[in-house]
C-alpha cells in the first residue's frame, strides 16, 4: 500500500491517514511511515512501477480443455486408473491431474475392501438363494 501511494504521489501524512482509515489505532505512525517511503525510493528506485511487470516462468497452461477432456476420456475408460498414471501418459504433474479431476467434479472414493457383519436378515436371504439354486 505504501509503494503504491508513493508512486501515485501522495505525501506520508496523507498515506498514513489512509492507513488509519484502514486499519484503525494499530496501524504504524508517521515515522515509520515515511521510514518505509524511503526505504521502497532507494531500494527500487528504478524498479519501482504499479504495472503488471512479465515474470519469469512457464505459465499454467495445462489446464487447458484440450487437458480437462483427455483426463476425463482416461477416467471414463477406467474407473480405477490413478493420478500417477494420468500424469505420466499425458506428461504433466500431478498436482495438475489433481487440480483437473476436481474441476471435473470427480470423488475418489476409498478402493480398500472392508470387510463387513451381514446382519440376520442378510443371513437368511442368503440360505434361501442359495437352497434355490441347489
Amino acid at each position: 500500500m505504501i509503494e503504491f501511494l508513493t508512486l501515485e504521489g501522495c505525501v506520508p501524512i496523507e498515506i498514513h491517514r489512509h492507513m488509519k482509515a484502514v486499519y484503525g489505532d494499530g496501524c504504524m505512525d508517521v515515522k515509520n511511515v515515511r521510514k518505509r517511503i524511503r526505504c521502497a525510493k532507494s531500494c527500487y528506485a528504478a524498479d519501482m512501477s504499479v504495472l503488471d511487470e512479465h515474470r519469469s516462468g512457464q505459465p499454467i497452461s495445462v489446464t487447458r480443455d484440450q487437458n480437462q477432456c483427455r483426463v476425463d476420456a482416461m477416467i471414463q475408460k477406467n474407473r480405477r486408473i490413478k493420478q500417477r498414471d494420468i500424469a505420466l501418459k499425458l506428461s504433466i504433474s500431478q498436482e495438475r491431474v489433481h487440480h483437473i479431476i476436481e474441476m471435473l467434479n470427480y470423488r475418489k472414493f476409498c478402493a480398500r475392501c472392508v470387510p463387513r457383519q451381514l446382519t440376520d436378515l442378510m443371513k437368511e436371504h442368503r440360505k434361501t438363494v442359495a437352497q434355490e439354486l441347489n
